[in-house]
């Protein structure tokens, strides 16, 4: 009977042995660029983020967040796009479950639909916004962005500004 070692016992994404991803060097700055603007978010330096837009009637069309002016977009491959874009998407999720669908017209007639998620951190949401255009019933776009409904980082400065307030009214008390 073979010993077991420490590697063999491994499992799952996090855990078990993985092979390296066949990046080109666009895709590379892509990753780095989506994972620095996936922190923003988590660390409120960024109220929103646009991760990813489809186009049902293009399947060979992704639109993705803005990049550097410089950035090559013409050098990246749609599958490893739709991989890296939908795996932060899954990465901040923590189920399927929507809340309600809100729905407003442009003055042009399109219509918006608007559906939050939940997701592993308690101010951040998943929102995804189907466009619909004319009287079609499926949508011509729809685009998945996380967004901050509490920006702690403001909050926890205004909390400060709060508590020095607090502590100069006591020290004035102590000499008045």
């Amino acid at each position: 009977m073979a010993m077991e070692t420490a590697v063999d016992s491994l499992s799952g994404p996090m855990m078990g042995m993985r092979q390296r991803q066949n990046y080109n060097d666009a895709e590379r700055w892509f990753s780095r660029v989506l994972q620095q603007r996936l922190d923003d978010v988590l660390e409120a330096q960024r109220d929103t983020l646009q991760v990813v837009r489809i186009y049902p009637a293009q399947p060979n069309r992704l639109g993705i967040m803005p990049t550097p002016a410089d950035f090559p977009r013409e050098k990246l491959r749609l599958s490893v796009v739709r991989e890296l874009v939908f795996r932060t998407i899954d990465f901040v999720r923590s189920d399927e479950k929507g809340g309600p669908v809100s729905q407003s017209v442009a003055p042009d007639g399109t219509i918006y639909e608007v559906q939050a998620f939940t997701t592993k951190y308690p101010h951040i949401v998943i929102e995804r916004t189907d466009r619909f255009v004319g009287d079609e019933v499926a949508p011509v776009e729809i685009t998945w962005s996380l967004r901050r409904v509490q920006n702690q980082r403001r909050q926890t400065e205004l909390n400060r500004i709060i508590d020095a307030a607090g502590l100069f009214v006591d020290v004035i008390r102590l000499f008045v």
